[in-house]
């Protein structure tokens, strides 16, 4: 039988694994899993600022900005850093080849701007906004566009087949761009390169979300080998480790053994689960084409194969490994605080 299923209603049993002890290498810094486990909800963006008119945007801008980093303080004695410095620190940090060519640019402020304060995210949202403004962080790296698009710029993309027509103005779009301007943020973009890493920092945070890096496969840092568990309690269990509220999608039959478990956070191909799904019994993926990824795993569930999908969503899948990005950037930046905004899990579930 096949089940393409949303898990709802309140988790099921608690995480099946015991808590593990950190073995995320991620820049040698212990204490991954700890840290991941204070990662809070992020602001229920879905419900407030769609229902902020124009001049109600405008005004919560400028309120901000009267008053920007009230009450935070920066590091004492320590030398001041530009917007400039701070990614030219990262890039020489990151530890890959860094292509001119990439998404990883400033996408909003004034690279000149001095630093107060740095917020990694998965996804540079008003919510986060308001709350980097909140914290003192006038610097954002964001691992997803501000703009809701490649393009990533204050405008509506133009449409396709129509590249020489402007789109109309948008007030969302434009009240973003004036929140940003009016509290002199500047926001960077940290995708391509810090997915580059080896081994991967997102599949990394999730593990260690998850509790999973125990588990780890010697052979192959995606692969991890759990104790054995139903599906319909895994995908519990991966609901209550990220605090989904509505985003959770599940292929395969519930009562499906598990033991063996692939990760593969943020967007990926179909020639990604190809490669995986036959090494293991179960893919937990952030994004993927539904047409491709998900319908593959369909089959096999249908031909008789005791294989699963469970996806959590790209923003969701990236936010463990943003949060490992600002541990990381601590281990060099020192002159400013350094922390994790949750962006949070965008969906929810009527009842």
């Amino acid at each position: 039988m096949t089940t393409a299923s949303r898990s709802g209603g309140d988790p099921g049993s608690p995480n099946p694994q015991p808590a593990a002890t950190n073995t995320a290498r991620m820049a040698d810094r212990p204490g991954t899993e700890s840290m991941l486990s204070g990662l809070k909800p992020g602001y229920d963006s879905s419900t407030k600022v769609g229902q902020l008119s124009r001049r109600e945007f405008a005004a919560l801008a400028a309120t901000a900005a009267a008053a920007p980093f009230a009450g935070v303080r920066g590091i004492s004695g320590a030398a001041a850093i530009t917007a400039a410095q701070l990614f030219e620190r990262i890039k020489e940090k990151i530890g890959v080849e860094w292509k001119p060519d990439s998404v990883d640019t400033v996408k909003a402020g004034d690279p000149s701007t001095v630093v107060r304060g740095v917020a990694t995210t998965s996804m540079a949202t008003m919510a986060v906004l308001q709350q980097a403004v909140k914290a003192g962080a006038n610097v954002i790296i964001t691992a997803q566009p501000t703009f809701y698009a490649r393009a990533d710029v204050p405008a509506p993309p133009a449409g396709r087949g129509e590249p020489n027509v402007p789109p109309a103005p948008d007030k969302v779009f434009a009240a973003k761009s004036a929140f940003i301007n009016s509290n002199k943020l500047v926001i960077f973009r940290l995708s391509d390169h810090w997915r580059q890493r080896r081994p991967d920092p997102l599949a990394q945070g999730i593990a260690a979300a998850l509790r999973w890096t125990k588990y780890l496969s010697p052979d192959d840092p995606q692969r991890f080998e759990v104790p054995r568990v139903a599906l319909d309690e895994l995908a519990s269990s991966v609901k209550s480790a990220l605090r989904l509220r509505g985003g959770i999608r599940v292929v395969g039959d519930p009562r499906t053994n598990v033991t063996r478990v692939g990760l593969l956070p943020g967007t990926t191909p179909i020639q990604a689960a190809l490669k995986l799904l036959p090494t293991v019994d179960a893919i937990v993926a952030g994004e993927v084409r539904e047409w491709e990824s998900v319908e593959y795993a369909r089959d096999k569930v249908f031909a008789g194969e005791k294989k699963a999908l469970i996806l959590v969503g790209r923003v969701v899948s990236e936010e463990p490994g943003m949060a490992l990005c600002a541990d990381w950037i601590k281990s060099f930046v020192t002159e400013v605080p350094v922390r994790h905004i949750t962006a949070g899990d965008p969906y929810w579930r009527p009842s």
